[in-house]
């Protein structure tokens, strides 16, 4: 469910009434993703869940509520043996305190980094951080944190990511590195541009740090070759797929991905690439107002085949046929097979 969803209309506060509905949904979200075998779930985001003493006060209450909600948030996660990994853009400010993390992108690096500190020795059960450079809020965006485009060259991303990375290796959690980017600066093109890749990358590494790359060399969309980025260093890579597909109606109507993803899990194969797992997009993400929650309301049937097919590919070996026999035979579906089979 969209954290949105749970706000009141002032100052991004969580909504009281609502919470116990959104609490029972995330449980059920967590149960049937923990039953197809996922292990993982990502949350929004660093930004409500870090706390400073350097923060005005209204910044800490906002923070205090956060903190309380997530809390719980973790513990459903953990119940069904879900690890958490928390997100974040690079970087944010709270309106009340628009330079509380300093000006220049030194010190505002070091208070990211003590912000992930405070996040991990807070809540032990968080296993890791999700980063993303290349996107931020948009100017319709009124929430009390906004996040801006900070960082413009491969070398002042690395800056971050080195910062962030000493935090994780001492606290022996995952940092996860995105190289998803809209265009902006000269570390715009890092989704594809080797040199952009190699200047961020190379010579980083550690058991703590993973990349994360979407399937093609730029969005969502359908049809395009492999990102060649899973072949270049050392590093292990994570492949970003997306069941909801925003391109296509985020489940509106059919659009199904089994064909495309068995393929580029040939070639990940026959490349030698080091992949460490998948990233399933099923829940947000995207541009449009289209609503349908996965597994929390019986509304996403396309979406929960693509997150089902997906894992059955990468986990388990299927072929993307099996994959979708699977998927009928668990939901009692037989039926739609010849359906979604081209």
């Amino acid at each position: 469910p969209h954290d949105r969803d749970v706000r009141s209309a002032v100052d991004g506060e969580i909504d009281a009434a609502r919470w116990p509905d959104f609490r029972h949904a995330f449980a059920r979200f967590c149960g049937r993703a923990a039953a197809l075998g996922y292990n993982a779930i990502t949350l929004d985001d660093l930004a409500h869940l870090a706390d400073a003493s350097r923060y005005p006060a209204s910044a800490r209450r906002l923070l205090a509520s956060y903190r309380r909600a997530f809390g719980e948030l973790f513990r459903i996660a953990a119940c069904h043996g879900l690890r958490v990994l928390i997100t974040t853009d690079v970087m944010f400010a709270h309106r009340d305190g628009p330079d509380v993390a300093g000006r220049t992108l030194a010190e505002r690096t070091a208070f990211l980094a003590d912000l992930l500190d405070d996040l991990y020795a807070s809540f032990p059960g968080v296993g890791g951080l999700v980063v993303r450079f290349g996107e931020a809020d948009g100017l319709d965006v009124a929430d009390v944190f906004r996040s801006t485009l900070a960082v413009r060259t491969p070398g002042e991303a690395r800056q971050v990511i080195a910062a962030l990375l000493a935090v994780s290796e001492r606290h022996l959690r995952t940092l996860v590195v995105r190289t998803w980017s809209v265009g902006a600066y000269r570390v715009g093109d890092l989704i594809w541009n080797r040199d952009t890749f190699d200047l961020l990358f190379r010579g980083l590494e550690s058991p703590q740090l993973i990349i994360s790359l979407k399937f093609g060399e730029s969005d969502f969309f359908r049809f395009l070759p492999l990102n060649r980025h899973f072949f270049r260093g050392p590093q292990r890579k994570i492949i970003e797929l997306q069941a909801r597909r925003e391109y296509e109606g985020c489940g509106e109507y059919p659009s199904y991905i089994g064909g495309d993803y068995e393929r580029y899990r040939r070639e990940l194969q026959a490349g030698g690439a080091r992949l460490a797992g998948i990233m399933v997009w099923c829940q947000t993400g995207g541009w449009t107002t289209f609503r349908r929650l996965t597994y929390v309301e019986d509304s996403s049937v396309w979406t929960e085949i693509n997150t089902h097919v997906a894992l059955r590919l990468f986990r388990d070996g299927m072929t993307a046929d099996e994959a979708v026999d699977d998927w009928c035979r668990a939901t009692g579906r037989e039926q739609v097979a010849a359906q979604v089979r081209p």
